[in-house]
Parts: structure tokens; C-alpha cells; sequence
């Protein structure tokens, strides 16, 4: 199967000059997990950004390698506070800027493994530099369904 079988070709974009609080409004309204940012003067694709990076970024860099120091520090409130100091942050200082891509004419068995070692929600679809649509975890149920002839 290849990845024209399965593109979703209506991705939910962001610009690159959102805030963090702005992508998760979006995020939200649209009930999906992650986003493709564009530059904003380009339209090229410059990174994606999904909730766990958005919750990753709550985590203080020097807890991040030792999660169970992190549980250890924690104190009340201090949540807020992260979320606090992230909100107004520009999408660009968290988003994943090394990202997997694919393009239409990709077999689908290349991204399945980069979803389970990447732990990824979306992966931008890019013919000629430009995108053309997504492959979330959702074409990959779809396609797995297809695959056991459950469709």
C-alpha cells in the first residue's frame, strides 16, 4: 500500500508565527492531536507540533532525561506555572523541526515503523516541496483495517 492510498489531503496548518496557546485553541477546535506549521511568507512546511510536545514543553529541561526527578520536585501549582511560562512561547520553540515526511509514492510499511519509534500523531505528506496532505495515526487504523479485510 502506498501512501497515496491513505494521504489525508485536508491537513489542519498552522503559521509558524502562532503562539503555543494559539496551536493548542487550535488543536481543541479541530479535535486532532497535531498540526503542520507553515512559514508564514513561504508556505513551506517548517515543523509539527503536537500535543505531546505541547506537554513535553511543560517539563523542565533538566528533568526531562529522569521524568521520575520531575514527579520528585513537584509541588503545588507548578503546573500552572509551566503552562504559564509556555503560552505566549512562539509554536517555532517547541515544535519538531527535524520531522519524518513522506511523499506520495512511499509504501506505507516506511512510516508505520517511524509512528512506533517516533511516537508520532501526524507525518507531513510533500510532493516538490509542497504539502499535500497528512498521514495521522487514523489513516494508519484505516489502512490496518484494510489490511486485515476488516473494510
Amino acid at each position: 500500500m502506498l501512501i497515496k492510498d491513505i494521504v489525508h489531503h485536508d491537513p489542519v496548518t498552522i503559521s509558524s508565527t502562532l503562539t503555543v496557546v494559539e496551536a493548542l485553541q487550535v488543536i481543541l477546535k479541530k479535535r486532532i492531536n497535531g498540526l503542520v506549521v507553515l512559514d508564514e511568507k513561504s508556505g513551506k512546511v517548517r515543523g509539527v507540533l503536537s500535543v505531546q510536545d505541547i506537554a513535553a514543553a511543560t517539563v523542565p529541561r533538566q528533568f526531562r532525561k529522569n521524568l521520575g526527578m520531575a514527579a520528585a520536585m513537584y509541588k503545588k501549582g507548578f503546573f500552572h506555572e509551566m503552562c504559564a511560562e509556555i503560552r505566549d512561547l512562539p509554536v517555532t520553540k517547541i515544535m519538531r523541526k527535524d520531522f519524518e515526511w513522506v511523499s506520495l509514492d512511499d509504501n506505507i510499511m516506511a512510516i508505520t515503523a517511524e509512528f512506533l519509534r517516533g511516537d508520532l500523531y501526524l507525518v507531513p505528506v510533500i510532493e516538490k516541496g509542497d504539502l499535500v496532505g497528512v498521514v495521522t495515526r487514523s489513516e494508519i487504523k484505516k489502512a490496518l483495517a484494510y489490511g486485515m479485510n476488516l473494510t
